[in-house]
């Protein structure tokens, strides 16, 4: 049990780390994340808290690198393959090879196997940390496709060198005709794991949609469980598990390219599912790693002072001999990326300073064993602070380095303001369907209450702007009440039933809650003390409430007639003031209405109407970004955001509508 309230508190800092970067973005959100973990040593529960280290490639990284490769772009990944594999394997190999030797030379205290292990950790790279440390700078595009498509397959070759090097300590020899014939087993084997498992699970997918049982409940636990599914028929056979997770991530991410817009809310959910468990395991990684940087420190510091030095000058020779690699790699012609307005030098330091560390390499790092052949895992804290050392260096130098290198572009125009774009869309959409006469009034009050309140956003109009607004509206409501008894439609009887409505109305939508529900205990109370005081007979009671309930339907049928007039006039009222600096306010009160209307006249035709005036309503918004980006008044990064947050409105209210059915 704590061994669980201590991960839900993990969960808890990677919530507040995001918290912290939505208030003040300048800062990578890694370090608030490393931060906050940091942070959490202070607590008890954490003092020398260990995970166990199975946990992370089977718990962690098979998720994040399923989700990376069904995200990937299959054309970007076909067309810099050459590329791609010659960074990923070729260039991993090789650092590990130069790092090893060079490990074991400088110190001879890690031996040869320990030193490539050591290579394979700190050897693959991280696409997230790089898209967290560049948010706030304009990296090229194919710099940032190249460095997502390596860090998809590099994790890979890690673990499987990583895996070699283990065995090979463990074994006490190693063989390099064995070792390559192994590594093609574990890799090519692994990738064909993956892709045949990733083939029968979307055919089995694509039968439960056939079958008609391909509910969300039962398609989003199957693609959940898919890459632990994988992982574990891989790793059971020799194979890599992860490479066959990537695998069956492509396989998966091919399936949703050619569903399209089929099955749009399953897709919807999944996309939406993954990018929050994503998310969250990244976050947890980092939260994981300040979290262990103090008790590895300690004990370090506590054996050997002198060697803690030692070992983060190591560590800081590590990142520098691969920063070298990747320079070397990039500018000599291994692989080959262009860009127009950079230079070769400057795409090759942009490349190695991409080479940033964080998820895989502390996940590896963490995931070595803690006893090997019943005995203490040589140097295990060592190898972590190095790792954890090189995670820090390669967050540290892009953050300072990269802006740098890349120029800042010079902006032509002002930065669109997005809010206000939208306000500007809405605003349209709203006179669109003010204009249009054939528009049921009830329903089109209710969508147009609904547009201002999407309008009004975050902005709180004053209280004594809304008051009055709300005094105005009612003296409008009179004077058609008025208008109602001079042209006599309205009795003596119904004008005071419905004041005494009007007043108890006005009062709940002017005051605030917890007045209200006062209010109706204290009527309650004193209604049920004259209750009981009264010693009446149980016929008579039942007689007089059948009699006041056949009086309300009466009065309510003759009430709906009348609140019609009434709602109308004040609706008439409320679209001849809106105002752009009275619109928050307008919109308050326009709401308040509407409430009231809807409980008079909820009828099956409003709701259709109101169903048809909403979709001609976000219509009205997709033509309006439209006619902006073909006048190129916004950009299409503006236009797409547009276009996402009014799909997402579009699919809110048919939930929403078919809840209410």
């Amino acid at each position: 049990m704590e061994a669980v309230f201590a991960i839900v508190l993990l969960l808890g800092a990677v919530v507040a780390a995001n918290i912290l970067y939505g208030l003040y973005s300048k800062i990578p959100l890694a370090f608030y994340q490393i931060g906050m973990g940091l942070l959490f040593t202070l607590l008890p529960l954490y003092h020398h808290y260990q995970l166990d280290p199975s946990i992370f490639l089977y718990a962690i990284i098979t998720p994040l690198m399923f989700n990376d490769a069904q995200n990937k772009s299959r054309r970007s990944l076909s067309r810099n393959l050459g590329t791609t594999l010659s960074l990923a394997i070729t260039l991993v190999v090789v650092t590990v090879l130069v790092l090893g030797f060079s490990i074991h030379a400088l110190l001879p205290l890690f031996t040869l196997p320990l030193a490539f292990a050591l290579g394979a950790i700190v050897s693959p790279t991280d696409a997230v940390a790089v898209k967290s440390i560049t948010a706030s700078i304009s990296l090229p595009k194919r710099i940032m496709n190249t460095l997502e498509n390596e860090s998809l397959f590099n994790d890979a070759t890690g673990i499987v060198a990583l895996a070699l090097s283990l065995a090979a300590f463990r074994t006490g020899h190693f063989s390099l005709g064995q070792g390559i014939t192994d590594f093609l087993y574990v890799f090519l084997g692994g990738l064909l794991v993956g892709a045949v498992l990733g083939y029968l699970i979307v055919h089995l997918r694509i039968l439960l949609r056939h079958l008609n049982i391909g509910a969300v409940q039962i398609l989003l636990p199957i693609q959940i469980l898919t890459p632990f599914v994988v992982y574990f028929i891989a790793e059971h056979i020799g194979t890599s598990g992860i490479l066959a997770v990537v695998a069956a991530g492509l396989i998966h991410g091919i399936e949703q390219d050619h569903l399209k817009l089929t099955s749009t809310k399953v897709q919807f959910v999944l996309q939406t599912t993954w990018q929050i468990i994503s998310d969250i395991l990244n976050g947890f990684v980092f939260v994981l790693l300040g979290l262990t940087l103090p008790t590895v420190i300690y004990a370090l510091s506590t054996q050997h002072t002198e060697q803690f030095f030692i070992l983060l000058g190591l560590a800081l020779l590590i990142y520098l001999v691969a920063w070298a690699l990747r320079f070397g790699w990039v500018y000599l012609g291994f692989v080959k990326v262009f860009s127009r307005s950079l230079s070769k030098r400057t795409i090759s330091a942009l490349i190695a300073t991409g080479g940033i560390h964080g998820t895989m390499t502390l996940s590896l790092a963490l995931s070595l064993p803690f006893t090997v052949a019943g005995k203490a895992f040589p140097l295990r804290d060592e190898l972590i602070f190095v790792a954890a050392s090189v995670i820090l260096f390669s967050l540290l130098v892009p953050t300072f380095v990269m802006p740098w290198l890349v120029p800042k572009p010079q902006p032509t125009k002002a930065p669109i303001n997005l809010r206000l774009v939208r306000n500007d869309m809405l605003e349209y959409a709203i006179m669109q369907l003010k204009n249009n006469p054939d528009a049921d009034s009830v329903a089109q009050q209710a969508v147009l209450g609904t547009l201002y309140r999407q309008k009004q956003d975050s902005t709180r109009p004053a209280r004594q702007q809304v008051a009055a607004i709300f005094t105005q509206a009612e003296a409008a409501e009179q004077a058609a009440i008025a208008e109602l008894k001079q042209r006599g439609d309205l009795t003596p009887e119904m004008e005071a039933w419905y004041q005494r409505f009007l007043t108890t109305s006005n009062y709940m939508a002017q005051h605030s809650a917890w007045r209200l529900w006062f209010a109706r205990l204290k009527w309650i109370f004193k209604f049920r003390s004259r209750f009981f005081k009264k010693k009446q007979n149980y016929a008579q009671i039942q007689h007089k409430r059948a009699l006041t309930i056949d009086q309300l339907k009466q009065q309510r049928q003759q009430m709906v007639v009348v609140e019609e007039y009434g709602y109308n006039a004040v609706s008439t009222f409320l679209n001849q003031q809106t105002t752009p600096e009275n619109y928050a306010a307008i919109s308050l009160v326009r709401r308040t209405y509407n409430v009231r209307h809807r409980r008079f006249s909820n009828s099956e035709t409003a709701n259709q109407a109101q169903t048809h005036l909403f979709i001609a309503a976000f219509q009205y918004e997709y033509d309006y970004v439209e006619n902006q980006v073909r006048d190129q008044q916004i950009d299409h990064a503006t236009a797409s955001a547009l276009r996402e947050q009014i799909s997402y409105d579009e699919i809110v209210y048919m939930q929403n509508s078919r809840d209410r059915d």
